[in-house]
């Protein structure tokens, strides 16, 4: 879907892309800049910067260049000693890096809204950068009649965001971790914040490539719970099994992890709308079979199976809820720091409508919220 993107003086994306009624999106990359964008000298000054990076059909990197690039700028962070708040998101079905997509235009507006708080709330001289990473893949392979060639690319697409999840998209992430861990080694200690988020298939390629860090987290021991890989992974309505998430809801209703009692802004986030026909109807019925292949211990692994980690009952920490008062949205449990830093959000059609849904004024004052919180005590 297309969107007015930001009028900022970013410098750098490619102009939009003229598209027939129908036919194939080609496997090909949709941005040629190498390295962060920032703004025009002399012209408006968006204030963050923007780098993207896109992944072929079988998780390469389409262009080396932006892999590298990034890369340089991240060994360049860590030579000079400097922090930065570096946010990344990974888009998911029917979307891809063109530059009028939704999720990019939005997420530059995200990008924005973090770097004037950032800027506003900072000691003089002392706002970090902010960074965004825009990671591409062709989630978009097919379109036209409206929504309905798109709609049946879902199992196709499906596959490609499994081999996208285990491919070079490893190797940027990794870059993403090495270099927060080398700042939060650094004497005295460094005040990084990364923020690794993923929508529909792209939330699949981020939590396949970064559960092991999660389980690891949770099964630490008490006290405040650091991650080892991003201060917050955030999911929205992801097309994942709920049995990818057992190890990490056994860890957390153990007795051990709920003495815990230091209190703690989320490290891990599933939002999940309500209404999600794709991820809440198609995505049970493509796995009915895996109730005759799998086995299963009882009646909760037997429905994760076949239901994504949103729709697993038992997962369920949290409820969004659209108000029409001052505040967009309401969270029940009230209280952005608990006990639990794993939550499963349920968001009813106010807050996040339908699967593709995701950027209502309602969730992304909650999105805002949640990145602002973690920007205050990463400070």
């Amino acid at each position: 879907m297309a969107i007015s993107p930001p009028k900022d003086g970013l410098v750098g994306l490619t102009k939009p892309e003229r598209r027939k009624a129908f036919g194939l999106m080609p496997n090909a990359q949709h941005q040629t800049f190498h390295g962060f964008m920032a703004g025009a000298a002399g012209g408006p000054d968006p204030g963050y910067r923007l780098a993207v990076v896109e992944f072929d059909d079988q998780g390469r990197c389409y262009d080396r260049g932006q892999m590298d690039a990034v890369a340089k700028s991240l060994n360049d962070l860590m030579q000079d000693e400097k922090d930065v708040i570096l946010l990344v998101f990974v888009h998911g079905w029917k979307h891809d890096a063109r530059s009028d997509d939704e999720n990019l235009s939005e997420f530059r507006r995200l990008l924005a809204r973090v770097d004037q708080h950032e800027r506003g709330a900072a000691a003089p001289g002392q706002a970090r950068p902010v960074l965004g990473v825009f990671v591409g893949w062709r989630g978009m392979s097919e379109y036209g009649i409206g929504e309905v060639v798109a709609d049946g690319t879902f199992w196709g697409r499906q596959a490609a965001g499994h081999r996208v999840s285990t491919g070079s998209v490893r190797e940027l992430f990794g870059r993403f971790r090495h270099y927060r861990n080398h700042r939060l080694k650094h004497e005295p200690g460094g005040k990084p914040l990364l923020v690794i988020a993923g929508h529909s298939f792209g939330g699949m390629i981020v939590y396949s490539a970064l559960a092991q860090s999660l389980i690891e987290g949770a099964s630490a021991p008490g006290g405040r719970l650091v991650p080892s890989f991003a201060d917050l992974v955030l999911l929205i309505n992801p097309a994942i099994e709920g049995a990818r998430y057992i190890p990490i809801y056994d860890l957390v209703q153990s007795q051990e992890f709920n003495a815990r009692t230091t209190q703690q802004p989320p490290v891990f986030i599933c939002a999940q709308a309500e209404n999600d026909k794709p991820v809440g109807t198609f995505f049970p019925i493509g796995n009915v079979t895996h109730r005759i292949d799998q086995g299963t211990i009882g009646d909760l692994e037997r429905v994760c199976t076949t239901h994504a980690i949103g729709f697993v009952p038992d997962f369920r920490t949290h409820k969004l809820i659209g108000t029409s008062g001052q505040a967009s949205f309401r969270l029940e449990p009230i209280g952005d720091q608990q006990h639990n830093p794993f939550w499963v959000v349920g968001a009813d059609k106010k807050v996040i409508n339908n699967h593709s849904g995701i950027w209502l004024a309602p969730f992304r004052d909650f999105l805002a919220d949640v990145l602002l919180e973690h920007v205050e005590t990463s400070r």
